[in-house]
């Protein structure tokens, strides 16, 4: 059963405030806890399996980089880059959402706070699963478009645009 929106901003807003109150912990030296690529819409579920495979870890490498400077100008701290996300799947899992894409190569990802992992080995040595995630977003071909919708650009700003940004 889809959760109404009012829970998902309460969810949202506690995902949010676990990370500014224990960024350091959602890391292990050079690794993010519980690290994963998923899926920002059911269009990219036959797309990020492959992107995972294939640049997994130098991905995480970079977004790590990305994530401190982030945090460093202060937008990762600013709440209004920060919205609840329901799952592409079932609407039943909350996801927090950041506004600004993360460019690795050609594809687009959003960065995600999320509550829900599944069998890594932090899993086994802690309780607490809040992590970073990345949820492939596109992709951008010779057209500019960002595929696989067609449709939408992504501005020089890297923010998302604004339809799906204000979705619920």
């Amino acid at each position: 059963m889809p959760r109404e929106w009012e829970e998902c901003i309460k969810e949202g807003e506690s995902l949010y405030q676990y990370m500014m109150e224990h960024f350091e912990e959602m890391f292990d030296g050079n690794e993010i806890k519980h690290f994963s690529i998923w899926y920002a819409t059911w269009w990219m579920q036959s797309y990020y399996h492959d992107v995972q495979e294939k640049w997994g870890k130098e991905i995480q490498d970079e977004l790590i980089l990305w994530i401190r400077k982030e945090k460093e100008i202060e937008q990762l701290n600013n709440p209004v880059f920060w919205k609840p996300f329901r799952d592409s799947d079932s609407f039943c899992n909350i996801y927090q959402g950041y506004k600004k894409l993360f460019l690795y190569q050609n594809y687009y990802f959003q960065l995600i706070i999320q509550s829900d992992c599944q069998d890594c080995i932090y899993c086994e040595r802690e309780e607490n699963q809040i992590h970073f995630e990345l949820a492939l977003y596109g992709w951008k071909d010779e057209s500019g478009l960002i595929q696989p919708y067609n449709e939408l650009i992504i501005g020089t700003d890297m923010l998302m645009p604004s339809k799906p940004w204000s979705s619920k």
